[in-house]
């Protein structure tokens, strides 16, 4: 699939046309196409973690698909093509997060698998790794559990080469598909978690695109891998936790990541605590959407407004659930 991808355009059939670049294609490419192609993918990954990629998923697509082209040009030197091919994998891997996070999920998916075969190529495999489990938070997402467990399991195929934030991440994403398979893998998932928080730990060794990952993204992550359980009946007391703590630990200033936090731990709450603490925690995360625009914390918002809607009975509860309807 993958070469099948690069034969022709990797995601521009998504989106877009895409323009016939080859004429202003440089006839040797060196480190600063590799420097320009990885300064995209952090520009583009910034735009996401701030204000998520409902206006901006369309534009990183077709950036992949002018960078990938370049995957075709000549090199003075293998080591510069394994690096390009590193650099558009950590690219492609961006644009399926945004293509995810702007609710495109077919092209999100298109470009994950794109970046695994990119990184692959490139002997990259922390960039594997992260592909693979984005895939499987896709898969999450869409309500596939066998195949979230099967990505997040070939992402954690050779852990022992993975920089210790990145095993951090793929185990908390693989505690995530475990605790979406339901109850029956709960022990799974508990073991998942643990083994996600002895993992990280920074050397100052890690990738550049990792270091944005945070104790609070961590915190966020493993709420998350709690929280269908928590939503099935299990010890919501753990999500809840975690959830808080990330809430706590993101910086005050509005950013999808808190707000994607803010409405999980809303969500949780009104369906296993005190509806009227969902409530404030809710508005809470209303009030933090501002400029960002995710279909991820949208969804979520839903989700807390269809658990909310049992207690409608409480003017808080039935002040928040217009309010999401209005917003989202």
């Amino acid at each position: 699939m993958f070469l099948r991808l690069l034969a022709g355009s990797v995601a521009g059939a998504a989106f877009i046309d895409a323009p016939d670049l080859s004429a202003a294609r440089p006839s040797r490419l060196g480190q600063t196409d590799v420097d320009q192609v990885r300064g995209m993918a952090r520009v583009f990954a910034g735009l996401d973690h701030q204000v998520g990629s409902g206006l901006s998923a369309q534009a990183v697509v077709a950036q992949l698909d002018s960078s990938a082209q370049l995957l075709h040009g000549r090199f003075g030197a293998e080591t510069t093509r394994l690096r390009l091919f590193s650099a558009v994998a950590d690219l492609a891997d961006v644009a399926g997060g945004m293509c995810f996070d702007a609710g495109r999920h077919t092209e999100a998916e298109r470009c994950f698998r794109f970046a695994v075969g990119a990184a692959v190529e490139a002997g990259d495999w922390d960039m594997r790794a992260k592909a693979l489990s984005g895939l499987a938070n896709l898969a999450v997402h869409q309500e596939r559990p066998d195949d979230a467990l099967s990505y997040a399991e070939a992402a954690l195929v050779r852990a022992d080469r993975l920089d210790p934030v990145v095993r951090a991440v793929t185990h908390s994403r693989h505690a995530r598909a475990l605790g979406s398979a339901g109850r029956h893998r709960e022990n799974d998932c508990l073991a998942a978690v643990d083994r996600a928080r002895g993992a990280f730990t920074r050397t100052g060794d890690e990738p550049e695109w990792v270091s944005y990952y945070s104790p609070a993204h961590l915190d966020r992550d493993l709420g998350r891998a709690f929280l269908n359980l928590a939503l099935e009946g299990g010890d919501h007391t753990a999500a809840q936790a975690h959830l808080t703590a990330a809430v706590a630990g993101f910086p005050d200033t509005a950013s999808r990541g808190r707000t994607l936090a803010i409405a999980n731990l809303a969500h949780l709450t009104m369906v296993r605590d005190d509806p009227r603490h969902a409530a404030a925690l809710g508005h809470s995360a209303l009030d933090g959407l501002g400029s960002i625009r995710s279909d991820r914390v949208a969804e979520a918002l839903r989700r807390m407004r269809r658990a909310g809607a049992r207690h409608n009975d409480i003017p808080a509860v039935r002040e928040l659930n217009h309010r999401v309807l209005s917003a989202v």
